[in-house]
């Protein structure tokens, strides 16, 4: 069973439900009874009545529910904003405002290609040409392919024309399911990597950036890593939106977490 993603949540309520069965699938012995023997100043029928929507999690209740769902601090950090920036389940607009997940978009990787050829209509340069994007991607790929992404792209509407005839993307950032073993985002990350390894061979190192580190972990601190990389790519989404105009360039950021020789069990 794999852990829910925070960042797919709009509810503190529906995670923390979610969070329960995954903790009573991989963790022997485990129930919200046992766990509030650790906490102080928080009753079962607290607990139960914040499952089920019947009341609302507050900020200041936040740490005794950490303890009891045993929360990464990247699960505790989105939460705490959630609750800050909500009033009755309805976001209030602030400056760091905390926008709910976009709806996952899978089928925007019917071919690998697509999220590469989507992303060149946000430069500041863009030609509807397939000569132009081929330039542009450094021959990652071949024209042909790159003329049946652009159709895609615009019949599936990922692309919008406007009134004056340009075209421009219809979210600034488009998201995929988390932690689903589908073989088309396998696919994407496949040639993502690819493509890494590309740029490594071919850019000087200012342009480029490129980190490692081989961690020896159990399996409860597999899920804290986990959470720090859902956390970052919270982050690159609000980095997206934040900056939506002036781009020149198209770059891809690449984070992996591997086992090293071998298999981590969830048993």
């Amino acid at each position: 069973m794999i852990r829910p993603v925070v960042f797919d949540f709009e509810e503190p309520s529906l995670f923390l439900t979610a969070l329960r069965e995954y903790h009573k699938a991989t963790r022997r012995g485990f129930s919200v009874r046992s766990r509030l023997k650790h906490v102080g100043g928080c009753s079962s029928a607290l607990v139960t009545q914040v499952l089920k929507g019947e009341r609302k999690l507050k900020r200041d209740q936040l740490p005794n529910f950490a303890k009891i769902f045993l929360l990464t601090s990247s699960e505790v950090k989105y939460l705490d904003e959630l609750l800050r920036t909500s009033r009755g389940g309805t976001l209030i607009s602030t400056e760091d405002e905390v926008r709910p997940p976009a709806v996952p978009k899978n089928h925007l990787l019917k071919s690998w290609l697509h999220p590469y050829v989507k992303d060149l209509v946000e430069l500041s340069d863009f030609e509807l040409s397939s000569a132009w994007m081929l330039k542009k991607l450094g021959g990652i790929a071949q024209k042909a392919q790159i003329e049946k992404a652009i159709q895609f792209l615009l019949q599936e509407g990922f692309w919008r024309r406007t009134a004056d005839g340009k075209i421009v993307a219809e979210e600034a950032s488009v998201s995929t399911t988390n932690e689903i073993p589908d073989e088309k985002i396998k696919q994407f990350h496949k040639r993502a990597l690819q493509v890494a390894i590309k740029g490594l061979e071919e850019f000087p190192i200012q342009r480029r950036k490129a980190t490692t580190a081989v961690i020896a972990v159990n399996p409860e601190s597999v899920d804290e890593l986990k959470s720090m990389i859902n956390q970052f790519q919270y982050d690159l989404t609000r980095f997206i939106e934040k900056h939506p105009a002036h781009k020149t360039e198209l770059v891809q950021v690449s984070v992996h977490l591997t086992p090293v020789g071998g298999t981590l069990s969830n048993d």
